[in-house]
């Protein structure tokens, strides 16, 4: 494994215990893409090795999915088959590690705008699926979440090496000497991106390379 896959478990396994007295929940979300794919394997991998020495996991985690329901159904039925995949094995190993599948609600719904209230197809100067689709229903998930814990920390794959835009956009919100930033749509969250330094050699290394838990 190489040192930058081992820093950013070590990072994961620091966080874990950082000055977290109340156990906010971590919300993964999850594509199927590669840098959400990578960063679950590398937050199992550090919860695996906590439990390994500490014998149990006290924090929970949360892996959100969101579905669009206009997909390509090859993607979903792969999606659905690996979070599958992750719910046996979180029970098999004894894992507080719990899948969640979250949905549009039906006006905010690709068809009921498109064909009900007449909104034309997505662009890139006007994507209104983009918060209906995804943002609302995963939104609502981590406002459940939060009313019950109070806090959660949302890990999320967004990477510098993705573009000069998006490094621009992260070194823009980066607070100095602090993994967490606040969350722009929930002041009692925060978000954090452990794979932020990875570059995408690294990232398909890992997929590649680390065994499945």
């Amino acid at each position: 494994m190489s040192k930058a896959i081992e820093n950013v478990i070590d990072e994961l396994i620091d966080q874990y215990f950082y000055a977290d007295d109340t156990l906010r929940p971590w919300i993964i979300g999850f594509s199927g893409g590669k840098d959400s794919t990578v960063l679950l394997m590398l937050v199992w991998e550090a919860l695996s090795r906590i439990k390994i020495k500490y014998g149990s996991l006290q924090r929970e985690v949360f892996v959100v999915c969101n579905d669009t329901m206009v997909e390509n159904p090859i993607i979903t039925d792969y999606v659905l088959r690996v979070l599958s995949q992750v719910e046996r094995a979180a029970r098999d190993q004894d894992m507080p590690i719990y899948v969640k599948k979250t949905t549009p609600r039906l006006e905010d719904s690709f068809w009921v705008n498109m064909i009900g209230k007449g909104y034309p197809v997505p662009n890139n100067s006007f994507r209104w699926c983009t918060e209906r689709l995804k943002i609302k229903p995963t939104s609502r998930f981590v406002t459940d979440q939060i009313g019950f814990h109070e806090e959660a920390i949302i890990l999320i794959g967004t990477r510098k090496a993705e573009s000069a835009t998006r490094a621009k956009s992260m070194k823009k919100h980066a607070v100095k000497g602090k993994r967490l930033q606040g969350h722009p749509l929930h002041k009692s969250s925060f978000v954090y991106a452990p794979i932020r330094d990875l570059s995408t050699e690294e990232v398909w290394y890992s997929i590649n390379t680390m065994k499945p838990n």
